[in-house]
């Protein structure tokens, strides 16, 4: 009775250790995932930034030599850029809250349903 009592024991212990084990293999898992993620939309960010930031330049330039004035060629890139903001503030939870919540939601539970999508 005893012997079956301690072996009990040492399976119950060496069960909670595989557990535990399990529950660290999916945190790590989680949180690379969410490491990578943030890693990966923060260059693809910087990058974007540039790109655009390059554009802009190229059309402030383009949209000056059209108007023969480079200042109003920069003038109707930062008017764009305003409305631009302007739509983005008007639209923003539906743009960027909704989404980040669903993509946050997924990255920390894979088997979550929206229940929007339904």
């Amino acid at each position: 009775m005893v012997d079956e009592l301690n072996d009990l024991r040492k399976d119950v212990q060496e069960y909670i250790g595989v557990k535990l084990d399990v529950i660290r293999l999916h945190m790590a898992e989680n949180l690379s995932r969410i490491f990578s993620n943030v890693a990966t939309a923060a260059v693809t960010g910087y990058l974007l930034f540039l790109v655009i930031m390059f554009i802009s330049f190229a059309a402030g330039f383009f949209i000056g030599h059209q108007l023969n004035s480079n200042e109003l060629g920069f003038l109707c890139v930062a008017g764009f850029y305003l409305l631009l903001l302007l739509v983005f503030l008007a639209f923003r939870k539906h743009i960027v809250e909704k989404p980040v919540i669903r993509t946050v939601m997924k990255l920390l539970f894979p088997n979550f349903e929206d229940d929007e999508k339904k």
